[in-house]
């Protein structure tokens, strides 16, 4: 059984794509104008034929997908393809082209748009092409190509009917009778119809009466989609712009000052260019627990590589700890946390850096980078902040809270050790460097 998934599937898929759409453009103009040798087009129906006929026994051999699993049993995907597309295959693989071409049916009748009855499976690759493109491109994108590409056939047939209909009344070479009546077709369903090419009998009359009313039609639905698809090709940044409108509008209400806003809108700015808008904890909120802690790992890969305390902590550590931190952004100087004030929460750095500072802010006792962490004292000694942390530059922080890093800590009494070293080394540079101030204090006396 051949996965859904599978790249031999993937290559077939896109093939019967490839023919689907080959079909739809010669098979019309063949019949207007012959554009194919009686062998190639009798090899290239038989090649259509067969192609179609492989695609209906690649379906009963390809596993397909239900309420998020995949369903392999041979009798399970038999029915399913039985209910959900077989007989549009089975009519599409049938060799109507040949029949047509080997004179099976009068010639120059009605009968020969039975040649026609293949391009049925250009519904199938449309929505194989859709499968394909949809984790690659941006959902709204894709189906505004795909309208584009359906207008473009419906087009070209129009095109080639005209040319059955009309006839060649100015005796114009077939390449040139073709684009005059594409520029018909395309001024008809447009409903722009100059009226320089006009009907001439009852037939054609009908004919164009019944392409304005589905040109109406279509206009009308294309114009609405597009105007759809457009306004949500990035719905992100349309809800990231409202928001900051509504936040704009309030201050402005508010009469918040102009450096307090400014500062609000590189904030936000911020957070587009690093998140697109999004907030990732909403996003998690709604997933179970075993695939939240799956994904919570694959978001903070950065932090677990950068943090060293984590490059050798044990994997079930890691995901205890990583599914409760909490993203926080700070923006340049804003303080963290300072000193002297009650403490309940831990930080690590994912990007940017932060200063430590006395109390006073006279003196810069560090640097912390990305891949550092700080706050951990006041969470192991239940003490006050012993140093104030402001940041340099638009930091990303992750947050850990007291209740879970002392049920981290009971569970991995290596971890605490760990946090336990670093935290005593710190506070002894921190003593040192506040020695070293005093003493310099005291000679200046």
């Amino acid at each position: 059984m051949l996965a859904v998934d599978s790249k031999i599937r993937q290559i077939w898929n896109l093939v019967i794509c490839l023919l689907s759409v080959s079909s739809v453009l010669l098979i019309p103009l063949s019949l207007v104008y012959h554009i194919m040798p009686p062998a190639v087009a009798l090899a290239f129906s038989l090649v259509l034929s067969a192609a179609y006929l492989a695609d209906i026994g690649l379906e009963f051999n390809t596993s397909y997908r239900l309420v998020g699993k995949v369903v392999a049993g041979r009798l399970a995907v038999s029915r399913h393809y039985l209910r959900q597309g077989f007989l549009p295959d089975l009519i599409a693989a049938f060799p109507w082209y040949f029949v047509v071409l080997a004179g099976l049916v009068p010639p120059s009748s009605y009968f020969t748009l039975l040649a026609l009855i293949p391009l049925i499976k250009l519904v199938k690759a449309n929505r194989l092409l859709y499968s394909m493109a949809e984790e690659k491109v941006n959902p709204a994108i894709l189906r505004l190509v795909l309208v584009v590409f359906w207008i473009l056939i419906a087009d070209h047939l129009i095109s080639c009917a005209w040319i059955i209909i009309s006839g060649n009344p100015d005796g114009l070479a077939p390449f040139d009778r073709y684009v005059r009546a594409l520029y018909w077709a395309t001024t008809t369903i447009t409903t722009i119809g100059y009226g320089d090419i006009t009907p001439d009998g009852t037939t054609q009359t009908l004919f164009v009466i019944l392409i304005e009313f589905f040109g109406a039609a279509m206009y009308g639905l294309v114009i609405g989609n597009i105007a759809g698809l457009i306004a949500n090709i990035d719905v992100a940044k349309t809800q990231y712009k409202e928001k900051l409108e509504k936040v704009n509008a309030f201050f402005k209400f508010k009469s918040i000052p102009l450096e307090v806003k400014r500062k609000i809108d590189d904030y936000y700015a911020y957070l587009w260019e690093t998140r697109r808008g999004y907030n990732e904890l909403a996003i998690l909120e709604d997933l179970p627990s075993a695939l939240k802690e799956t994904v919570a790992l694959s978001l903070n890969q950065d932090i677990i590589a950068k943090v060293p305390i984590f490059a050798a902590a044990d994997p079930n550590l890691i995901r205890d700890i990583i599914v409760k931190l909490q993203p926080a952004v700070f923006t340049p100087g804003d303080y963290v946390m300072r000193a002297g004030e009650y403490g309940d929460e831990m930080y690590f750095i994912s990007q940017g850096s932060v200063d430590v500072l006395s109390a006073d802010e006279a003196t810069k006792y560090n640097t912390l980078a990305a891949g550092s962490f700080f706050g951990e004292m006041a969470l192991l000694l239940s003490t006050t902040r012993t140093a104030t942390v402001r940041a340099n530059e638009y930091c990303d922080l992750y947050v850990l809270d007291k209740a879970t890093f002392e049920a981290v800590a009971g569970r991995y009494p290596g971890f605490q050790g760990s946090i336990k070293k670093m935290a005593e080394e710190r506070r002894l540079a921190i003593e040192a460097a506040k020695r070293r101030q005093e003493i310099e204090a005291a000679k200046k006396k």
